[in-house]
């Protein structure tokens, strides 16, 4: 059975994430293609963009394994539950959120939401 482009996308999406790879990370957006890490923050818009925001992530916790657990489809969008551990120098925390996705014909992620819990994050870390 062969995959749907949304499924791709998602897929090339965690695989960038493993490789510690923000140019792929990043091109698997469109062009003008936009996330909300978390939502609730100022959305980060433009391939450029992105691929700073996910390369300061990569700098800050030499370790992060995001994991997804759980996958919903449905037309040209998605619905990812996952857990995530990450590292520091100094600290560590495990958490989980849900990651929203919206695709566009050519296969490209438009749109990326993630709901997880800044605040909690931050004060493992602490």
């Amino acid at each position: 059975m062969s995959r749907t482009p949304v499924e791709e996308a998602v897929s090339r999406y965690f695989a960038a994430i493993a490789a510690r790879d923000a140019a792929a990370w990043a091109a698997n957006f469109a062009p003008d293609g936009q996330s909300e890490d978390p939502v609730g923050g100022e959305p980060v818009r433009g391939r450029a963009a992105l691929q700073a925001f996910q390369q300061g992530i990569f700098d800050a916790f030499p370790v992060m394994v995001l994991t997804p657990v759980e996958h919903y489809w449905g037309g040209s969008q998605a619905a990812v539950k996952w857990t995530c551990h990450v590292e520091s120098d100094t600290a560590a925390a495990d958490f989980s959120g849900i990651n929203t996705y919206e695709v566009d014909e050519s296969g490209a992620i438009t749109r990326q939401k993630a709901f997880w819990d800044l605040a909690a994050v931050q004060r493992d870390l602490a």
